[in-house]
């Protein structure tokens, strides 16, 4: 980046083809593209994006960009089992009110940034952006970065390897993640902690504004962490990262709490549940994969029950108790897509119907240590794997000794499963 915060990227991508078919192209993310003038002209000060060259194996190859799709034909099939080497070269600068991809005062959040690959089903499985939710899914990935970044900036990311005084030159890197974010810090102040399980440090990085609220979510991400290592195995990175300001969201390693879907910022309990829940989803999305597009309510309902287990523990007010019934109005399964649920509705189906139905499911057979011994079993089982509903309704039908589906009514659709 230069010091007038035009970003240049040279992104090197080696894509396997491990389907049994043969592909005639490749289909990327390419998300920054959302932010341009031309796809969001509501935008008082959107994105520039310039793509200069992509080369396919050494050549120039064609190209076509609508929106967050990029796609690039292959001049010869690309068989079972081989490889090829995609060269992007281009440049943008941020937007100031982008969806994650986005200026956040002076400093850079750059969420989604690079050219991503998506997971092949039956056909490249990539869904057109949306406002609402994670619309994109990715594959377990290895990552190498060097970022060059001018001196007065901070270089926060997925990795446990940052170099945070020397960004001239700052290489990173990342193994086996689903993605990798990348935050530019102007001005910051850093806290940090070691935690006491499996010598994880915790970082929290904060402008000076919201310094008076550092150390309570420093506080709240330490104690979290510990929680969730104990309950449900252990943090697989040395690091852990927080970084105050901008849209509640996880990373790998990596999140960002402060606002919901607007630049004001929450109240002290707000954010604390939103650090709890963060923080539950480096187990739920970052551990154990789901599809966000297509499986939604697997990562956001087994994260607000996790959020919901940590609150049984620590306050004395909060029981694991959910009842029997489901919201009238809420008549659609939590398992569609994220296009079938309008979207003053989504987060009811996701979150809070998923989350009831989960607990309603765990009460049944033993309420809260049954959710626990559950969970812990569950990551065990799927620890960097991917699942989606059938093989969640599989799992739980064999852990429970359920003979048929009669738990799962109300809130799963398993017709197409």
């Amino acid at each position: 980046m230069d010091k007038d915060e035009k970003v240049s990227v040279e992104a090197k991508i080696d894509i396997t083809n491990i389907s049994k078919e043969k592909w005639d192209r490749l289909v990327l993310y390419f998300i920054p593209n959302v932010f341009t003038e031309e796809n969001s002209p509501s935008l008082d000060h959107p994105a520039s994006v310039n793509i200069k060259d992509i080369k396919l194996n050494g050549i120039t190859s064609n190209y076509s960009l609508e929106k967050d799709t990029l796609t690039l034909p292959l001049k010869t099939q690309l068989s079972p089992n081989h490889n090829v080497n995609v060269q992007i070269d281009y440049d943008f600068t941020m937007p100031s009110e982008g969806l994650r991809f986005t200026k956040v005062g002076e400093s850079l959040h750059l969420a989604q940034w690079y050219p991503m690959v998506p997971t092949y089903r039956n056909g490249w499985n990539k869904q057109e952006y949306q406002s609402r939710g994670e619309t994109y899914h990715t594959p377990f990935s290895d990552f190498q970065l060097d970022v060059e970044v001018p001196p007065s900036y901070t270089i926060v990311s997925s990795s446990e390897e940052d170099d945070l005084l020397n960004n001239q030159g700052t290489k990173i890197k990342v193994k086996n993640e689903k993605e990798i974010f990348l935050a530019l810090l102007k001005d910051t102040l850093i806290f940090d902690k070691t935690t006491t399980i499996n010598n994880v440090n915790v970082r929290v990085f904060s402008d000076k504004e919201r310094a008076d609220q550092a150390n309570e979510v420093l506080e709240t991400a330490v104690k979290v962490l510990d929680y969730f290592q104990k309950e449900f195995g252990s943090y697989t990175a040395k690091e852990f990262d927080v970084i105050l300001g901008g849209l509640g969201m996880e990373y790998p390693d990596v999140v960002t709490v402060g606002s919901i879907y607007s630049s004001k910022p929450v109240d002290s309990d707000s954010l604390r549940r939103m650090v709890v829940h963060e923080v539950a989803h480096q187990w739920f999305y970052g551990m154990v994969s789901n599809d966000p597009y297509n499986d939604a309510w697997l990562d956001e309902g087994l994260a607000e029950i996790a959020t919901l287990l940590y609150y049984v523990d620590e306050e004395e007010d909060v029981t694991f108790d959910f009842g029997d019934q489901f919201r009238e109005e809420l008549s659609l399964p939590v398992n569609l897509p994220l296009n079938r649920y309008p979207n003053n509705t989504q987060s009811s189906y996701i979150y809070g119907k998923a989350s009831l139905g989960l607990g309603m499911l765990f009460e049944k057979y033993g309420g809260e240590g049954t959710a626990k011994k559950f969970l812990k079993t569950y990551v065990e089982e799927y620890n960097f794997k991917e699942i989606n509903t059938s093989e969640f309704v599989r799992f739980t039908k064999h852990y429970f000794n359920l003979e048929n589906n009669k738990d799962f009514e109300g809130w799963l659709d398993l017709n197409e499963e």
